[in-house]
């Protein structure tokens, strides 16, 4: 069957697209798209192409904080002035993705979707999350895999930049048909499940529109990633850390995991631990000992836990400087 492509240039056309053809899929940047398409992971009928609608583009301040419209590239992103000054976190998780030349392509809403890079569903394998009823990684190589957080499957999200936005307390903002809605990035992802193998909860047809990031009156934020080397591949864990200050002492944190679950992780323990606190490296160090508290490592990953600790240990010191 011929592929159908189509390039509208409004939202609404867009969506009256996707609906009216079986095996629609949205077609942004296609860094993550294209190559599954050549491995036949995904076979769509109709792209249709998101890129000619201007309504998605772009980075602005807005009275509430800022808007970074679906389609800006993370080179975009992590080069915004804007995003450096504010939301340094994101700004960093955006310049950690991937390599240059994706990155100049890449879009944020595209990012937000990217399909799970577990060697096995990216292989020839009937694999659980691909509809079979085996997660081969949880008892074969398992050393990228979750250590937390995850149920039948082991997969890990693969992206940078949504451990930013969860940390930062984004909101993604979405159109299906004629309704908006607005989702915080921390309820956003979840970890699939049977009946429902879902990595988001995106509906059928339903599309990222822009992102709205919140003002901080006295915030800072920092990103860390460890990686098998040092450029341009997914992270084994990621720190995505946020600090926001009344004084010296800390009236709130985000420490938000990449690497270790099939969603960003939010340390919750290690956050309340530093509710009131000075930066200190006591306080420091009890958030880093209590972070991944719960962790259920496989054969080859406990790894993962002294990294994740490691990262935020060295992140809170890099904000208390």
């Amino acid at each position: 069957m011929a592929l159908d492509f189509t390039s509208p240039q409004t939202l609404d056309e867009a969506v009256r697209l996707w609906h009216a053809a079986p095996g629609s899929f949205w077609l942004a940047g296609g860094t993550d798209l294209v190559p599954e398409m050549k491995a036949t992971l995904k076979q769509p009928q109709r792209l249709v192409n998101l890129k000619d609608i201007e309504s998605l583009r772009g980075i602005a301040e807005t009275e509430a904080g800022v808007r970074i419209g679906a389609l800006a590239t993370l080179t975009e992103i992590a080069e915004s002035d804007l995003v450096r000054t504010r939301y340094h976190a994101l700004a960093e998780a955006c310049r950690a993705a991937a390599s240059p030349q994706l990155r100049n392509v890449a879009t944020l809403g595209g990012n937000l979707n990217q399909d799970s890079r577990c060697p096995y569903y990216r292989g020839a394998f009937p694999c659980w999350l691909k509809g079979g009823q085996v997660c081969f990684m949880r008892e074969g190589e398992n050393r990228e895999a979750s250590i937390i957080g995850y149920h039948e499957c082991v997969h890990v999200h693969p992206s940078d930049p949504p451990n930013a936005l969860v940390a930062l307390d984004a909101k993604i903002i979405t159109r299906m048909n004629g309704d908006t809605r607005a989702t915080p990035a921390m309820d956003f992802f979840r970890a699939p499940l049977e009946g429902d193998r879902r990595m988001n909860l995106l509906e059928p047809g339903e599309v990222v529109t822009e992102i709205q990031l919140p003002r901080f009156p006295n915030s800072q934020s920092t990103y860390e990633k460890a990686m098998d080397r040092a450029f341009w591949t997914f992270a084994l864990v990621s720190a995505a850390v946020r600090v926001d200050l009344e004084g010296d002492r800390v009236s709130a944190a985000r420490i938000v995991l990449g690497g270790v679950a099939p969603v960003p992780w939010n340390a919750q323990e290690a956050e309340e631990g530093l509710k009131g606190q000075i930066l200190s490296p006591e306080s420091v160090a009890l958030a880093s000992a209590t972070t991944l508290v719960g962790a259920q490592p496989l054969a080859h990953n406990g790894y993962k836990v002294q990294l994740a600790r490691a990262l935020v240990k060295r992140s809170l010191l890099n904000l208390a400087r």
